[in-house]
């Protein structure tokens, strides 16, 4: 757990989310191109917390699949990482009334995004299907933006990020934040986030905060688009940060002290039936 506070500090995730930073914009047409490998692109959610329903060892509980008549369905279970600990909290109180017994050993556990996604990689079984599961405050975020640009349910994200942009035509371009010297890209998984600091910097640069708009795209969008491809370099992608929503990071901080249980996790383990 302390090893996954540092991972949030150093990614100054109590910084944007506590004050002020100075905000700037950047045009994707004047800066240098670098590229990113996955490995370091996955590097930038270790800050990212996700909670999962585990066992009394550490062993993620399996939910099962529905299956669907005249329907070939390889898998058979899955495992579901939540962005919100309520969610997640939720999950484990149904699992009280419906499961007791299996309940009494359960219990909300922390991963950072990376050992997710890591645990997803080293996984080979395909009877198990796995879940980023976003609040429901972020899609209502997401809905509401995608249904003001004139467009459908189906354009939601599944797992949104917001971002901000200003300005027009050739002047427009995403909205950075300045912290201990550095320049980048946020994108937050949680809108009231993004907007609480917009708000913020309205009051030191008016002008420019003033424009913004909020955006919303995938959180797998952005990194497949931070990955070089057949040589193509992304201009932004090194300065791109995720940020976890306030709900969260709080509840990481809260718990840390107590919980051990950010380690990558063991072999999912079914629920039993």
């Amino acid at each position: 757990m302390q090893a996954f506070k540092n991972a949030i500090a150093t990614l100054g995730v109590s910084g944007i989310l506590a004050f002020s930073p100075v905000v700037g914009l950047i045009s994707s047409s004047s800066q240098p191109a670098y590229a990113m490998t996955e490995a370091q692109v996955l590097e930038r959610l270790n800050g990212i917390p996700v909670f999962a329903i585990t066992d009394d060892k550490g062993a993620p509980l399996l939910g099962a699949i529905p299956q669907q008549p005249n329907r070939s369905q390889e898998a058979k279970q899955i495992l579901l990482f939540f962005l919100s600990p309520d969610d997640a909290q939720n999950l484990l109180n149904q699992l009280k009334t419906s499961n007791p017994q299996v309940a009494s050993k359960a219990k909300v556990s922390i991963l950072s995004m990376n050992q997710a996604y890591q645990a997803i990689k080293a996984n080979k079984d395909k009877t198990v299907a796995f879940e980023f599961v976003p609040s429901s405050a972020s899609l209502e975020s997401a809905r509401a933006i995608v249904k003001a640009q004139g467009k459908t349910d189906k354009d939601v994200p599944p797992v949104p990020v917001f971002f901000a942009t200003s300005g027009t035509g050739n002047q427009q371009g995403l909205l950075t934040i300045e912290a201990e010297g550095k320049q980048t890209v946020p994108f937050f998984f949680d809108q009231r986030d993004l907007q609480s600091l917009l708000d913020r910097a309205k009051q030191q640069q008016p002008n420019l905060a003033r424009d913004a708009k909020i955006q919303v795209t995938s959180l797998f969008v952005v990194l497949d688009n931070m990955i070089a491809k057949d040589n193509k370099k992304n201009p932004e992608a090194e300065r791109f940060q995720f940020v976890p929503s306030r709900t969260a990071f709080e509840y990481v901080m809260r718990m840390s002290p107590a919980n051990n249980s950010s380690s990558r996790p063991a072999t999912p383990a079914p629920t039993p039936r």
